[in-house]
C-alpha cells in the first residue's frame, strides 16, 4: 500500500509551460485527501519550488535543492539542511578560477542568507545561461561578482555549472577526481536537453538520501513509496522505493532504472496516470 508518493518537478509534475495539468492536480488532491497519501516533492530546484508546492492546496512536503534540504511544510524553517563544507567550497571554486574553462557557473547561498544566487563576472556568457538568470530573478536576489571565493564563510548550498549538456559530462568525469567529499548530480535542463545542469553538492546531498531520512521521521518503509521521476537525478529515488515510475519524455538512460514507464508524458498528465494505477486502483 502506497503511503508517499515522491514526485519530481520539472519534466514529471509540470508540462513544458512550466504548468502543472489539471489532471494531475485532481489526482494530487485526491491521493492526499481521501487516501491520506503523504505527498512530498523531490526537486533540484530552490526557492521558486515553494510557489509550485502552494499551487497545490494541500499538505505538501518539500525536498528541494536535489537534497540539500527537507522542509515538512511549506512555512517553516527546513528540517534538514546538507551544506557544501568550507574545504570542498575553496577547492572547487579555485579549480573553477584557475583553469578558465569558459563556463558560466554560480554558487546558491543558504537559507539563512534568503537563497541568494551569485554568480561568477564574465565578460559575455552563453544565452541559455542569462535566460536561466532571468527566471531565477523572479524568486530570489540574483547578481555577478567577480570572485566567487570572497564568500566560502556563508553557508552554500551547491555550485552550479550551466551549460551544453556534452560539455558538462566531460567536466563532471574532471571533477569527480578532486579530492574533496562531494556529490556530482548532472542532468538535462527540462526545457531544452543540449542543455545541462551540473551541481556539485556535499556528499550527503540527494534526493534518495533526503527521502530516506525523511521516510525515518515519518516511520514509513521504501516499501511504501511511489517514486515519479524524468532526469538523472531520480534515479537513485527510483532505486529506493518499491514502486519507481518514469514518465514518457524521460531519457531512454533513465527509463531503464525505473519498475514502469508511463504512457503519458509531463503534458498529458503523466502524475496522474501513476497515481491511477498504483494509488487509486488499491482501495
Amino acid at each position: 500500500m502506497i503511503k508517499l508518493a515522491a514526485i519530481d518537478i520539472d519534466g514529471t509534475l509540470l508540462d513544458d509551460s512550466g504548468n502543472i495539468p489539471e489532471n494531475n492536480i485532481k489526482a494530487l488532491k485526491k491521493a492526499s485527501m481521501e487516501y491520506s497519501v503523504e505527498i512530498v516533492l523531490c526537486t533540484g530546484r530552490g526557492a521558486s519550488a515553494f510557489d509550485i508546492a502552494k499551487k497545490l492546496e494541500i499538505p505538501c512536503h518539500l525536498i528541494s535543492a536535489n537534497g540539500v534540504y527537507v522542509f515538512d511544510d511549506m512555512f517553516s524553517e527546513p528540517i534538514i539542511k546538507n551544506y557544501l563544507k568550507e574545504n570542498a567550497k575553496i577547492e572547487i571554486l579555485s579549480f573553477l578560477e584557475q583553469n578558465h574553462l569558459d563556463v558560466d557557473y554560480y554558487i546558491v547561498l543558504g537559507f539563512e542568507e534568503d537563497f541568494h544566487m551569485i554568480y561568477k563576472l564574465r565578460e559575455s556568457y552563453d544565452t541559455y545561461f542569462l535566460n536561466f538568470v532571468k527566471g531565477r530573478e523572479l524568486f530570489k536576489p540574483t547578481y555577478p561578482k567577480k570572485n566567487l571565493l570572497d564568500f566560502v564563510k556563508f553557508p552554500i548550498s551547491h555550485i552550479g555549472i550551466v551549460g551544453r549538456y556534452e560539455k558538462l559530462k566531460h567536466l563532471a568525469n574532471i571533477l569527480k577526481n578532486l579530492s574533496s567529499s562531494i556529490n556530482i548530480i548532472l542532468y538535462y535542463a527540462s526545457d531544452n536537453k543540449n542543455y545541462g545542469f551540473l551541481e556539485i553538492l556535499d556528499i550527503n546531498s540527494s534526493k534518495e538520501k533526503a527521502l530516506s531520512k525523511f521516510l525515518e521521521t515519518k516511520m514509513i518503509t521504501p516499501s511504501n513509496i511511489l517514486a515519479i521521476g524524468d532526469n538523472f537525478n531520480d534515479i537513485g529515488m527510483f532505486q529506493l522505493a518499491q514502486i519507481s515510475v518514469a514518465v514518457a519524455n524521460a531519457p531512454d538512460e533513465v527509463k531503464r532504472f525505473a519498475k514502469f514507464v508511463t504512457y503519458a508524458t509531463n503534458n498529458q498528465g503523466a502524475v496522474a496516470e501513476a497515481f491511477e494505477r498504483f494509488i487509486f486502483g488499491q482501495k
